[in-house]
């Protein structure tokens, strides 16, 4: 009878040493030891293999090892067809050879696997000759779907695996014609589950095993409707696994129209689909009711989390199995369940994890799988979302907190939006609490409120709380930022070193603003910025004057930051400070003259003749360090382009001021709330584009009494 095995003869055919090897050879092989190994792998007698009916033959190379009687290997051949009439030579002695084609994958589709070993003894100045059986070393697996199954199901899908990792397969519409190849797992089981949805949309999950898996067994799977089943409304699937080596069938009928799936409920009526809130120290939620009225094959518990791993309760918990110690130690730490009976034919159970979650686990979310497996082979996993919170309705969870305002992000636990939900506030130590009177911004569970009018540098006590509730232990504590100035912002003080002029007191402690004329003072004192004490607002102002410096544009410009060094016809720039506020507005004054645009460099010769530009403005970054711009190399700081940019304003001066000051605010365009700054950077430049060497000499820009403003 065909039982349908796959096999390959490797033929390692005896010659006689006379024929194959001169007199020479052969004391030559006496001289060292050695005999022949022959391998005649031709096609004939060659390679002969033996398959199904229809399936044909074809050229198969093999790899051929040879190995000594320590199991180091001594001689490969990749491919033995390679070989031709060549004998191998080797000392004398005890050897195995091996012989295989394909990879030896955990699970892959349509490649086969052969392989097959033998044993020779090599005996000096001979030829040994000796026979190798590959056969097939892996299982087969096929999948087949009747044209009813086809029909009356919109999708199928079979997916097999042999335990391992990366040994799964799935055989869907798109891939029946192939077959897949697996490992022969240790345990001798192969898991398959199918997983079919009928033109009602209703789904179905069907999980199996199948034992004493061997290799060379070729497995077809096959789905089918049940012949037996005639009427439309009891519409039962059957599912086929024919073992066609060892000639058995597993068959199941699954009858559809009675699905009899198992149901989870909580006993306090929280929605089992959803998140479940289960207060610290209270211990209402976590007790489930499991009804089978299919009965039960198998029930498992399983997560993820180290916080109940560490409690000795073990990532995978079949409750029908665990001994009375597993049982005894669940117990302990606040887990327990009912007896599920194998078999039965109706199941109702407690899983109860109340204690568990109340008073043995830290505040988080924690998702377990009840996984339970009915007698009809219906699988349903039970996904339990459990937030463990405070015994509180609403806490706070964080505050963003600015110099005069912060952003209070609190959280409620209760199944909807609690009735009378609220928030006050106070300053710390004061008995009196303001209340919230803005709108929340509500998503899902959270709600956020912006608190208004707070004082910079001051701790606050902030308290959520609702009609049922008003718990002090919701008290969070926050302080706010400080609204901090920068050095010299109303550009009073200046000093001089050597022929440069800076807008400091002096260039130790109080050195932050810096400008360009240390570069353009490389010759002569030039000093494009310099200090204003006649047309000023309050005290002394900046006056920047765009100049031409001996080959070069020089505009007149200040910056928060320090002067690199120079830099070929350009220079270095240290760009931006350190600081850690947020305000919301640069405010001041300026006072502008601009001309004509006289000096050009690329890209921007078209601008010459045009009215000059006046820029002011502000950024605030994280950046780990000051930014460094090089104008002799084009390394400009791009606001829209750094990633580093926490929120950024800036002003562009087109008109002549005609010699009077100008008050302006430059809004901050904040693109995160929740970052903070490490460094800010304030420009201002009487030419916009003098960075590269275009401008207007002449132009002139006065800015005076700086600062910003926190709102």
């Amino acid at each position: 009878m065909n039982r349908s095995i796959r096999y390959i003869t490797l033929t390692l055919l005896a010659l006689l040493s006379a024929l194959s090897c001169t007199r020479k050879e052969d004391s030559l092989l006496v001289a060292r030891g050695e005999g022949l190994l022959s391998l005649d792998l031709g096609f004939t007698p060659g390679v002969t293999v033996s398959t199904r009916a229809g399936e044909g033959t074809g050229d198969l190379k093999f790899k051929i090892e040879v190995l000594n009687s320590k199991g180091t290997i001594v001689q490969t051949v990749e491919d033995h067809t390679t070989l031709g009439d060549s004998p191998i030579s080797l000392r004398a002695g005890h050897y195995t050879v091996r012989a295989s084609h394909g990879q030896n994958v955990e699970a892959a589709f349509d490649s086969p696997y052969y392989a097959g070993e033998t044993e020779v003894d090599i005996v000096i100045g001979q030829t040994t000759s000796a026979a190798i059986e590959c056969s097939l070393a892996n299982v087969k697996v096929s999948v087949e779907v009747s044209d009813i199954v086809k029909e009356k199901f919109s999708s199928y899908s079979v997916t097999v695996d042999n335990g391992a990792s990366g040994g799964s397969l799935t055989f869907g519409s798109g891939n029946l014609d192939k077959s897949g190849y697996f490992k022969c797992p240790g345990s001798g089981i192969l898991h398959y589950v199918v997983n079919i949805t009928n033109t009602d949309g209703e789904s179905y999950t069907v999980t199996q095993d199948i034992n004493g898996v061997k290799p060379r067994d070729h497995y077809i799977i096959s789905l089918d409707v049940n012949p037996d089943v005639t009427t439309s409304a009891a519409t039962a699937l059957r599912i086929t696994v024919d073992n066609t080596v060892n000639e058995q069938d597993h068959t199941l009928d699954l009858n559809l129209n009675k699905p009899a799936r198992p149901v989870l409920t909580e006993a306090g009526g929280a929605d089992v689909s959803g998140p479940m809130r289960a207060p610290q120290g209270v211990g209402k939620t976590g007790l489930f009711n499991l009804e089978s009225k299919g009965g039960v094959q198998r029930v498992v518990l399983t997560h993820s989390s180290e916080d109940i791993a560490a409690l000795g309760i073990p990532y995978t918990l079949n409750l029908q199995e665990a001994g009375e110690d597993v049982r005894a130690a669940a117990a302990e730490k606040g887990l327990t369940w009912a007896d599920f009976k194998s078999g039965a034919t109706s199941v109702s159970g407690l899983l109860d994890i109340r204690t568990l979650l109340a008073y043995n686990l830290p505040l988080g979310t924690y998702t377990l799988t009840l996984s339970v497996l009915d007698q009809y082979a219906q699988r349903v996993d039970f996904l339990l979302t459990l937030n463990v919170t405070p015994a509180v309705e609403v806490s706070v969870d964080r505050v963003n907190a600015w110099a005069r305002s912060a952003y209070v992000h609190s959280v409620f636990y209760t199944e909807s939006r609690p009735e009378g939900m609220a928030l006050q506030y106070r300053k710390k130590g004061e008995d009196a609490w303001t209340q919230f009177s803005g709108d929340f911004d509500v998503v899902e569970t959270s709600f956020t409120a912006r608190i208004t009018g707070l004082e910079p540098a001051t701790t606050y006590e902030v308290m959520p709380y609702t009609a049922l509730e008003q718990n002090e232990a919701s008290v969070f504590e926050f302080t706010t930022e400080e609204a901090a100035q920068l050095p010299n912002f109303n550009f009073d003080n200046w000093y001089k070193d050597g022929k440069s002029w800076y807008a400091n007191a002096d260039m130790g402690d109080n050195y932050f603003w810096d400008s360009g004329n240390k570069g353009a003072n490389t010759l002569s004192e030039v000093n494009p910025t310099s200090p204003e004490e006649t047309f000023v607002v309050s005290g002394k102002a900046v006056r920047m004057e765009s100049k031409y410096v001996i080959v070069a544009f020089a505009g007149g410009n200040i910056y928060s930051g320090s002067f690199g060094a120079v830099s070929g016809l350009g220079a270095s720039i240290n760009f931006g400070r350190p600081y850690t506020s947020r305000p919301s507005a640069l405010h001041g004054w300026y006072s502008y003259a601009p001309k004509a645009i006289d000096k050009v460099k690329a890209p921007y010769e078209d601008l010459k003749g045009t009215m000059d530009v006046g820029k002011i403005y502000v950024a605030l970054t994280d950046w780990s360090s000051p930014f460094n711009v090089n104008t002799n190399t084009g390394t400009f700081f791009v606001p829209d382009e750094d990633p580093a940019v926490i929120a950024y304003g800036e002003l562009e001066i087109t008109e002549n001021s005609n010699g009077e000051y100008k008050e302006f605010t430059i809004n901050l365009d904040y693109r995160d709330l929740e970052r903070k700054p490490t460094h800010v950077l304030v420009v201002v430049a009487a030419s916009k584009y003098a960075d590269y060497f275009t401008g207007g000499v002449g132009s002139t820009m006065y800015i005076d009494e700086f600062q910003f403003i926190f709102e």
